[in-house]
Parts: structure tokens; sequence; C-alpha cells
């Protein structure tokens, strides 16, 4: 019986251990969410509009470097448009054609990139997946690294949603 409640406390406290980190994981990938820092590569492009691209993230953390690439991705396409250089893509501008569409509409993306892991909610998960984790990994400096990532970005998905939300204006609406 005593050995029993023993195995019972540990797994609690080990359920209870693996609980925080992903919470810490979460913040962590958050906070570096602000900082935007990444390069895109495009890979190459579906005709059902997904675009695969190499998405570099400079992180401290490399236990959110999915995390990170897959929000780094979402933000290029919406934001920065995907450069062809030296690629089989061709240029893509970025969804926004707006500059401060970002501060405009602050607060839609603040929780649209927030890391809940929960891909049923309206959020920048339900339009990316993770092809490969990890590929490239290069330290940059002291604590910081350059990790490479492999994903697929379903653009007409994320379009739709903008559109839906009023974020952008939809293709036929014309000028």
């Amino acid at each position: 019986m005593k050995k029993t409640l023993i195995f019972i406390s540990i797994l609690f406290f080990a359920i209870g251990t693996a609980n925080a980190q992903s919470k810490r994981n979460k913040k962590k990938a958050d906070i570096e969410t602000a900082k935007w820092n990444y390069d895109i590569e495009c890979v190459g492009e579906a005709a059902a509009g997904t675009y695969t691209l190499k998405v570099y993230s400079i992180l401290r953390d490399e236990s959110i470097a999915r995390v990170q690439a897959s929000k780094n991705a979402v933000h290029a396409v919406i934001f920065q448009g995907i450069d062809s250089q030296g690629t089989k893509c061709t240029k893509k501008p970025a969804l926004a054609r707006s500059s401060n569409l970002e501060t405009e509409f602050e607060d839609f993306f603040k929780e649209f990139f927030e890391s809940n892991g929960n891909k049923d909610l309206n959020n920048f998960s339900k339009y990316v997946n993770v092809i490969d984790g990890v590929t490239d990994r290069m330290k940059v400096g002291k604590k910081e690294y350059r990790i490479g990532t492999l994903v697929t970005v379903n653009v007409t998905l994320l379009r739709k949603k903008l559109e839906e939300e009023n974020i952008i204006k939809s293709l036929d609406s014309g000028f």
C-alpha cells in the first residue's frame, strides 16, 4: 500500500512537472514571437495554394523551434511576402497590402499568434504544418542558434480566414 502511494505521488509530480515545462515553452515561444527574427526561403509551391517554406528562426531555445517556425512562416506570408531568389518558386506578395495592418489589428494578431497548442481554435497553427523538424542548426551567438525548419502553409485557407475577419480585402472585391 505504501509503495502504491509513493508511486502515485511520483506519477502526479512527473505529470505536473511536464505540464509546467510545456507552459514555460509556450510562454517562451510567445516572447520570441514578439521579436519576429527569421528568414524565409521558398522550397516549392503546390497548385492548391500551399507553399513549402524553409524557415530559419533565430532562437535561444531549440525546444521551441517547431512552434516558432510555424509562427514565422505564417507571419511571412501575411506581412512580408515570399521572395523567389534562386528558387523554383515565383515571388509571392504579402497578403497584407497595408504596411500598418499589424498595428491596426493588433488585438486580433496577438490572439492569432498565441501558442495555445489547439489546432481547432482560429489561430496560426490551423494553416501551417511542420514537415520536417529541425533540419539545420547553427550557432550564431553566445546563446543564439539559427534553426532551419521545413513547413507548409495553406495560403488559400489563411487568405479566406483573414477575409472573413475583414482584415484583408477579398480578391474579387475590386479596388
